[in-house]
């Protein structure tokens, strides 16, 4: 189960929004679009099981970070 913990708007006409999730390594991380919004490049996702953080990477539309 994913949860949202804080999101803030980044202003500008592609409608980003920065968002850090909180979830289970295990979780389908959210990709593109969350809520109706466009996920910002460099939201994160905190896996809550590993500890790993995750930073988006819009131009791949991909999570990196944590051990790769």
């Amino acid at each position: 189960m994913i949860t949202v913990q804080k999101q803030e708007n980044v202003k500008d006409r592609l409608n980003k929004i920065s968002f850090e999730f909180r979830g289970l390594s295990t979780d389908q991380k959210p990709t593109g679009t969350y809520g109706g919004a466009n996920i910002a490049n460099g939201s994160v996702f905190i896996e809550i099981d590993t500890e790993d953080i995750l930073f988006y990477d819009e131009g791949s539309s991909d999570w990196v970070g944590g051990d790769e």
